[in-house]
């Protein structure tokens, strides 16, 4: 049976509400350093990549889609952008789909225009990562999980959503427990299908288990480095303070912060508003799942388990908090009003971001590489103390061959994609025997150190005896090149 005319339009322009900011931030955003690993990735062979990711972190799905959207002839960055801008507007139409399915037609709405302009939402679907194909894994699982609460339907889909979801991201087995206990909820018997569906679509994640096992600890330790630094009383509501429209994002993002006072007033009038929407029917299995991620999350950050970073477990939530959002809306005007302003003040906040994005300067990896064309235009050798490799190689863009980057310490260049000073230390000769071969050739040298790990003195010491002068600072970074003179 098809859609009534009126009702197709209202989905295209839902459609179009979604696709158009996540499209414009895309094209404005600057790249950061997971980006550049996911480009860098998307480059590499089958072999290559299953060799990348046992030195990493994740499973390798992401970095697959942009190899095949690489492969039409796209940029490996662009391919990565556009597999997020397509998962997060398929994530908006499939939460609105299950709001529908469980709360009415107008809920489905409200859901929708709701995550079309949420601040996260949008952030996730304009970086090449993998947070929106998570987001689109949890928000395409909830629609299978309604359909199956009201038509005893979906069972495939569902193992399918996991599935995606395992092999996106580590996160996506939480979201398997998550949907676990949500099954356990279902009536009879949809209860045992979903059960079946969630350990199917986890079965599928056996094969990459065993190099998921043995990823080194280090690569994500940053994220309890990040828990443990946060006040104590910051940590409690950390989990949840991102989920609302105007949160304190400029802590941890690039996105623009509200006042205290509207940050304040948006929290309390989303806690509401999710409070009346656990009223409607059947919204006790949307709640559970609401606020079992970031209850895991928490308990697993302060367990010290490397789990939790502001702005990304928050895939988990938003997709059943939106549909507790558009079942307030749909049952009582002031929770409509309320919902109307909290989606309004998203949307200005979305906006904000982008405008901010379209005029921030460059970033430390775009002025470096700027630096390396002038001082070394004929090219030459780079040696990197810290995480810059992935980046200065991507602005080089075309350029890049004609430069040899060295790392130190050497077992850095083996996993680009993250740098721990505790895990890789130089090995007390490294330095100087790199100096004498530098010494020793006549390749022009360029170095960039970064203040405040264990290289920088090292590499200080081998800029003045090779000559080299500081050109510029950036954060996190110091680069020298030869004088003018000795070019």
């Amino acid at each position: 049976m098809s859609r009534p005319p009126k009702e197709s339009w209202r989905w295209a322009a839902l459609a179009l509400a979604a696709l158009a900011p996540r499209v414009c931030g895309a094209f404005l955003r600057h790249p950061w350093h997971d980006e550049y690993f996911t480009a860098w990735a998307g480059q590499l062979s089958l072999s290559g990549l299953v060799a990348a990711l046992r030195l990493d972190s994740g499973p390798p799905l992401p970095y697959l889609l942009v190899k095949l959207v690489a492969g039409l002839g796209v940029p490996p960055l662009a391919a990565a952008r556009a597999v997020s801008v397509i998962a997060g507007t398929a994530a908006v139409l499939l939460a609105a789909r299950a709001a529908r399915r469980a709360f009415g037609p107008r809920a489905g709405w409200w859901a929708g225009a709701f995550l079309a302009v949420h601040p996260l939402a949008i952030a996730w679907s304009c970086e090449g990562r993998a947070y929106a194909l998570l987001f689109m894994a949890a928000a395409w699982a909830w629609e299978r999980i309604e359909t199956m609460a009201y038509e005893r339907r979906g069972a495939v889909g569902l193992a399918a959503a996991v599935a995606f979801a395992c092999w996106s991201h580590g996160l996506g087995l939480l979201l398997a427990a998550v949907l676990a206990v949500v099954a356990l909820m279902l009536q009879p018997p949809a209860r045992s299908r979903a059960l079946a569906a969630v350990c199917a679509g986890l079965a599928s994640h056996l094969p990459w288990l065993p190099i998921a096992m043995h990823q080194p600890p280090a690569a994500i330790a940053w994220m309890a480095a990040a828990w443990r630094a946060m006040p104590p009383a910051a940590r409690l509501a950390a989990p949840v303070r991102l989920l609302s429209p105007l949160g304190a994002y400029a802590t941890a993002l690039d996105l623009p912060s509200s006042p205290w006072w509207l940050e304040a007033a948006a929290g309390i009038a989303l806690a509401a508003v999710v409070i009346a929407g656990c009223r409607a029917g059947g919204a006790w299995r949307t709640a559970i799942g609401a606020a079992l991620p970031p209850v895991m999350l928490g308990a697993l950050a302060a367990a010290g388990v490397p789990a939790f970073y502001p702005g990304r477990g928050e895939a988990l939530a938003l997709a059943p908090l939106a549909l507790l959002v558009g079942a307030a809306a749909a049952r009582s005007r002031p929770a409509a009003l309320a919902v109307l302003a909290l989606t309004c003040g998203a949307a200005v906040t979305s906006a904000r971001a982008q405008v901010a994005w379209a005029t921030v300067p460059p970033s430390g990896e775009q002025r470096i590489a700027a630096c390396l064309r002038q001082a070394l235009p004929d090219g030459g050798t780079v040696v990197i103390g810290g995480y810059w490799r992935l980046g200065i190689a991507y602005h080089l863009r075309t350029l890049a061959r004609r430069y040899t980057l060295v790392n130190v310490p050497a077992e850095a260049a083996r996993h680009p994609g993250w740098y721990d000073p505790r895990a890789d230390a130089p090995r007390s000769d490294e330095v100087e025997a790199l100096a004498g071969r530098l010494l020793a050739s006549r390749t022009p040298v360029a170095i960039i150190a970064t203040p405040g790990i264990a290289t920088t003195q090292p590499l200080e010491r081998m800029a003045g005896l090779l000559r080299l002068h500081p050109a510029i600072a950036v954060p996190g970074g110091i680069v020298f090149v030869p004088s003018a003179t000795r070019r």
